[in-house]
């Protein structure tokens, strides 16, 4: 199962005191007094609740590291890791809290963390030290304030919602870029990659055209370079068409290779504004 990146409020809590937990249920898991019944009276009446419902979090506890890293590893293979871990510092006689972050952060480098501690021996010089510089986690001193509390949670499980959201984009981009290699690596025609301005950027010159034409499209040179002068001029107009939101275009018009005219057919398709695809095919037979 692979949840949305928007919906996981998933939180681990991992401190060997049974009391933090019951005061992080507390603050991220609160009972609202407002009654469903007031709720649906302001809405039918079109205001708002009289009593503002506080986020809500998912809470899992751990009481000591090495149950969260086995947790974190359960909730890896469900599909449904944690965006956060609020981590105590000092659980004896197990690991402390900078021992079980990276041990954790070797299976969920994704997972954000807010390290907890009452003592001042712990600073973000010595704990950056050993972590390096990243922006993955927060230290929250103990006692700490609700507030804070509910502030770190709601920045932090979006920043995770974010980050997720943006290498789901680019797994997907990759996915596409793959595919569309390999669709150009079947084409039969050649392909010329061509800017606005008539500068060359990519060419993949035809596999199967026989005799094979031999165009040839440098990156970096001009349309004018590697075509007669009228043909490049045309081409260059019907690119503009096409860049400008037109459909595809065909163009045909005769190219002397090798000592023969051949008669090449060329389909533009605009990829966005600045750039398009041009086919190339000999079609002269």
């Amino acid at each position: 199962m692979t949840m949305n990146p928007s919906s996981n409020r998933r939180v681990l809590i991992v401190d060997d005191n049974e009391d933090i937990h019951d005061d992080f249920r507390r603050i991220l898991q609160p009972r609202v007094d407002t009654s469903e019944l007031d709720d649906l009276e302001a809405m039918l009446l079109g205001e708002a609740p009289a009593v503002p419902r506080p986020p809500t979090f998912e809470l899992t506890s751990a009481y000591q590291g090495a149950e969260a890293l086995e947790k974190v590893r359960e909730a890896l293979k469900a599909g449904t890791p944690y965006a956060l871990a609020f981590m105590d510092m000092r659980m004896p006689p197990g690991w402390d809290g900078v021992e079980t972050l990276s041990r954790i952060w070797r299976e969920d480098p994704n997972l954000q963390a807010v390290i907890c501690s009452a003592y001042s021996d712990f600073s973000w010089e010595s704990i950056s030290a050993r972590f390096g510089q990243t922006d993955r986690f927060l230290i929250l001193k103990k006692p700490f304030d609700a507030v804070e509390v509910r502030q770190m949670a709601c920045a932090l499980v979006e920043k995770w919602a974010h980050h997720a959201a943006s290498q789901q984009a680019e797994q997907a981009l990759h996915g596409n870029e793959a595919r569309l290699r390999a669709l150009l690596q079947v084409l039969p025609d050649a392909l010329l990659r061509v800017a606005a301005d008539g500068t060359c950027l990519d060419f993949q010159p035809s596999r199967e055209a026989v005799p094979a034409p031999r165009l040839a499209f440098p990156p970096g040179g001009r349309l004018a370079s590697s075509l007669p002068a009228h043909v490049a001029r045309e081409l260059l107009a019907w690119l503009g068409q096409s860049l400008g939101g037109g459909p595809a275009r065909v163009l045909e018009f005769e190219l002397p290779v090798d000592g023969e005219t051949r008669c090449i057919e060329a389909r533009i398709a605009a990829i966005d504004p600045a750039e398009a695809f041009v086919l190339l095919r000999d079609v002269t037979a």
